[in-house]
């Protein structure tokens, strides 16, 4: 039994039922899940959302959640519960209401104005945890000093029902917490953007604290609460970090990410980058207007590649993780055979901006697909059923711009690739890095290897990316394809002649069975992370 206060036994408690407790309950637990699935989508544009920053984020949410719980706990006993409640409920949904006002600003305290991708991830890392305390720590912790205090109240005078009273807040809570959680990811940010998700949220703290305001102290001033945190709400928020001098030409929010459009003007060249999460220095797709390459970025590697191919016959290509379809225009541009390509996306939004300003309806002109909502292993488990067979395989499937996917890297993915192939076939895959001997190319390269007979990696020059690529032919085999040939008109003359030297090349054998990647025991997150420490 808990104990009452002498003072308490006079004074006159919120007329909660055991449905308004758990209506509380329930609207306090929808609340956390919006903020914590939400927080990392609206820090995603400045912070990215990899598994460092969603650690980040949940860590801060548990000690808000803990934090709060011992000082409502504290503040119950003392018999303030009645007093504070409203004002714990509606202060948290003005939180809620601002944060896609504060994320912005704090992100451009937090972060320089310029930089570059290599030395990012540390400032990132700990820029979101920073962000996290001050944006989400104040309305968790308040949301999590509600269980204790309703308990409290909830018991006055029904101290036998104590367990009964506390299932109740607990179950509420749990229950709107799925709701939220359901909600958030497959309904509201896909339907109304994060602004409004987040308002929803506000709304909902904020209407509860109206009502239990309302109960205890009369309608004094709440209905003004709402008044004044939505003009601050919509206040213009800050031009993003990375764009520089360049035009944001779209901003979407997809149900995976944030995607950026951004357009700049070089040496009388119109570019345009697919940015996607944190923008950086770094891209998912470019489009040159009126070029086929991309002036010497790694997605002109691939472009050596058909000169693997001495058949006249279309080179049937698969392209997972084709973004907005560089990699095989690319391809299209240096083939003398026709590309019959195939492009797998997992954002369906992706495409569509790719239409829009990626001029990719002119690749679907010539014959290219493109199938969107479609994971890369899962495209590849179950490709036409198995029959399938491709010239070309290339993979550019990027998380975040930092992190290729533990599960587009395995040892079982690979083997999978290698059954699509013919057995000419060659798999060619885009890896990130800034030295021949980076755990990361090292970790792929020697998995690959135990699949394939050949396993070639070749570095672009100037670039931080290895075209690593694996085929059954002889070594050396496309540098012995191109030294004799004709450069495609606009490919990168020093690309080319790059390629055209053997010493360009790296062999890689296959590591021993400890270093193999597998599904279940692949370490490549923390070697992403090993290989951007040592640049810290």
């Amino acid at each position: 039994m808990i104990p009452i206060k002498e003072g308490e036994k006079s004074s006159s408690l919120l007329p909660l039922t055991r449905l308004g407790i758990a209506g509380i309950a329930f609207g306090a637990g929808f609340a956390v899940m919006v903020l914590e699935l939400a927080a990392v989508r609206v820090f995603a544009p400045h912070f990215g959302d990899s598994v460092p920053v969603w650690t980040n984020v949940i860590g801060v949410i548990l000690l808000g959640l803990a934090l709060g719980a011992w000082i409502g706990g504290i503040f119950a006993d003392r018999g303030f519960g009645k007093r504070i409640l409203p004002f714990f409920l509606g202060i948290a949904g003005g939180f809620s209401f601002l944060v896609p006002f504060l994320v912005p600003r704090i992100a451009s305290w937090i972060l320089p104005e310029s930089l570059p991708l290599h030395l990012a991830l540390p400032v990132l890392v700990e820029g979101s945890l920073g962000a996290s305390f001050l944006v989400f720590l104040p309305p968790i912790l308040l949301l999590g000093a509600i269980p204790p205090i309703l308990i409290r109240m909830g018991a006055k005078g029904h101290q036998a029902q104590v367990g009964r009273i506390s299932g109740t807040v607990y179950s509420g809570g749990t229950l709107g917490s799925l709701a939220g959680t359901f909600l958030t990811t497959h309904f509201l940010i896909p339907s109304f953007g994060l602004s409004v998700t987040f308002a929803i949220s506000g709304g909902t703290l904020v209407f509860l604290g109206v009502i239990a305001g309302i109960l205890t102290h009369g309608p004094k001033g709440f209905p003004l609460l709402g008044a004044l945190i939505l003009p601050i709400s919509f206040s213009p928020t800050p031009a993003p970090i990375w764009l520089g001098d360049g035009k944001l030409l779209a901003r979407v929010a997809s149900p995976y990410q944030q995607l950026s459009v951004k357009e700049s003007h070089s040496q009388g060249l119109i570019i345009r980058e697919l940015k996607i999460n944190e923008g950086l220095d770094s891209f998912h797709s470019v489009y040159i207007k009126g070029k086929t390459f991309t002036n010497g970025r790694y997605y002109d590697a691939f472009a050596l590649l058909p000169f693997l191919f001495q058949t006249p016959a279309p080179l049937k290509t698969l392209s997972l993780g084709c973004g907005a379809g560089t990699i095989l225009r690319c391809l299209q541009g240096s083939a003398k055979q026709t590309i019959q390509g195939l492009g797998i996306e997992l954002d369906p939004e992706v495409l569509k901006l790719g239409r829009r300003f990626f001029s990719m309806g002119s690749l679907e002109a010539k014959g290219q697909k493109f199938l969107g909502g479609l994971d890369a292993r899962i495209y590849v488990n179950h490709a036409m059923g198995g029959k399938e067979r491709f010239h070309l395989i290339c993979l550019d499937t990027y998380r975040n711009q930092f992190y290729l996917p533990a599960h587009l890297a395995s040892l079982e993915f690979f083997q999978k690739v290698k059954t699509l192939l013919r057995e000419d076939g060659v798999f060619a895959l885009n890896i990130g890095g800034f030295r021949e001997d980076g755990p990361v190319i090292q970790a792929i390269a020697k998995t690959l290897a135990a699949i394939f007979p050949t396993v070639e990696s070749f570095r672009v020059r100037g670039e931080r990316n290895f075209l690593l690529f694996a085929h059954k032919g002889e070594p050396y085999r496309l540098w012995s394809s191109i030294r004799n040939a004709s450069p495609p008109k606009g490919l990168s003359p020093k690309l080319w002649a790059a390629a055209g030297r053997d010493l360009s090349y790296t062999q890689w054998k296959a590591g021993t069975e400890e270093e193999l990647l597998r599904d279940y025991d692949s370490p490549l997150l923390l070697l992403h992370e090993k290989m951007y420490e040592r640049l810290r």
